[in-house]
C-alpha cells in the first residue's frame, strides 16, 4: 500500500481502516503503541497495558498488521509492534479533508450558488 500522504484516501480504504478500528481492543492497542512511539511494544507489554489477554492481543495485532496499521520488527528475538503513524496520519487527515470543516464551506458555497441560480431564473 504505497500512497503519497498528499493524496486523499479513497472511500474503499477509509472504510477498510475504519472497519479495522471499529473493534475496541484494536483501538486500545493502537493507543498504547502511539503512546510509546517508535520503540514499540511486545505482545506481553501490550497485554499488561491494556489488561487484555496475550492471545487476544496477538490476534488483534495480526489483523492490524495484515492491513498495515501496525508494523512488526524483531528486537532481541522478540516481536515488537509499532503503530504505522504515517498511515494513521493519512487516514485522519483524509477524513478531516473530506468530512471536516472544509466540507461545510463547500456545501455553503454550493447552496449560495444554487440560490443565486434560482433567483436569476424568471
Amino acid at each position: 500500500m504505497n500512497r503519497s500522504t498528499t493524496t486523499t484516501m479513497d472511500v474503499k480504504h477509509i472504510a477498510r481502516f475504519l472497519g479495522a478500528l471499529s473493534i475496541e481492543e484494536r483501538v486500545q492497542i493502537i493507543q498504547q503503541l502511539l503512546a510509546v512511539g517508535s520503540d514499540g511494544l511486545s505482545v506481553q507489554d501490550i497485554a499488561v497495558r491494556t489488561e487484555l489477554g496475550a492471545s487476544a492481543v496477538f490476534k488483534q495485532l495480526e489483523a492490524l498488521a495484515g492491513i498495515e496499521l501496525v508494523f512488526v520488527k524483531s528486537v532481541d528475538n522478540t516481536k515488537v509492534y509499532i503503530a504505522n503513524t504515517l498511515l494513521l496520519d493519512e487516514l485522519f487527515a483524509s477524513l478531516y479533508q473530506q468530512y471536516g470543516p472544509s466540507i461545510h464551506a463547500r456545501l455553503a458555497q454550493q447552496l449560495r450558488e444554487a440560490l443565486e441560480n434560482q433567483s436569476a431564473q424568471p
